[in-house]
């Protein structure tokens, strides 16, 4: 898997500049202007086009159906970015979805120190799984890649093929929307409740079907794998539960709708 890659928050390569330093002093004005009663716009806006500037570009799945890689632009320094602000992350987005991406979550273990931002964070539950709603349709496959975030270690789980008909897809990882899709290419953002009712952490019969499919972590050359064998992401230890960090508390919850409602 690439490392984090970023650039420059003038717009050019990263090249002399040390992007942790820079994240840190961007939050820190962040969390400054969000204490004032009236902020200026421009400056937040300034702040945030520079911070999504800094997102480094990592490769989280491959195309199964086209063989493109698929690189998102994600805060893999820590969960105290706003990349990770639940209900308001402040992102760009994938400048390298192939056609038959369809959606993509993710799930995290924590490790301490867990960071407190002002805001909820949302990474999914202890271990990675599928959602079985998503991954049964016809000619519909998941791809699973370890993304280290910070101290933690985290998983994105693409899914690629045709939109199942009438199903309901998944929240962008850490958030609480997900895209969808309209005729001719335009776009807009549906959300959906996530449980863990619905998703299945028993991933083996899964890879031996051939529906899910995982890139070996540290792999540069993000090389699509098949099967159970050697696949170092089944039977994990961790809670099957979804993992709320707010208020300064870390939850694990059966459910979770946000809007702060657990």
């Amino acid at each position: 898997m690439d490392g984090p890659a970023a650039v420059d928050p003038a717009g050019g390569e990263a090249g002399l500049v040390d992007v942790p330093a820079e994240r840190a002093r961007l939050l820190a004005e962040s969390a400054r202007l969000a204490g004032r009663k009236s902020p200026d716009i421009t400056r937040v806006r300034e702040v945030n086009r520079r911070y999504r500037a800094l997102l480094p570009d990592v490769t989280v799945a491959r195309s199964p159906g086209t063989g493109e890689p698929v690189r998102w632009p994600i805060d893999v320094f820590g969960l105290d970015g706003r990349f990770w602000d639940y209900e308001n992350p402040v992102r760009r987005p994938s400048s390298s979805r192939p056609p038959d991406w369809l959606a993509m979550t993710g799930a995290m273990r924590l490790a301490d120190p867990v960071e407190h931002p002002p805001f909820a964070v949302v990474p999914g539950p202890d271990v990675p799984f599928v959602v079985p709603r998503i991954l049964n349709g016809p000619d519909v496959r998941a791809v699973l890649a370890e993304v280290p975030v910070g101290a933690h270690t985290g998983w994105a789980i693409s899914y690629f093929g045709p939109k199942p008909e009438g199903v309901r897809l998944v929240n962008l990882w850490g958030t609480n929307t997900y895209l969808i899709y309209r005729d001719g290419g335009r776009g807009g953002w549906d959300w959906e409740i996530p449980r863990v009712a619905e998703y299945d952490f028993e991933l083996g019969p899964w890879l031996r079907s051939g529906k899910l499919l995982w890139l070996a972590p540290g792999d540069e050359s993000a090389t699509l794998r098949e099967g159970p064998s050697d696949c170092p992401f089944v039977d994990l230890p961790g809670r099957r539960r979804i993992t709320v960090v707010r208020n300064g508390l870390v939850q694990h919850l059966a459910s979770f709708a946000g809007h702060g409602a657990g």
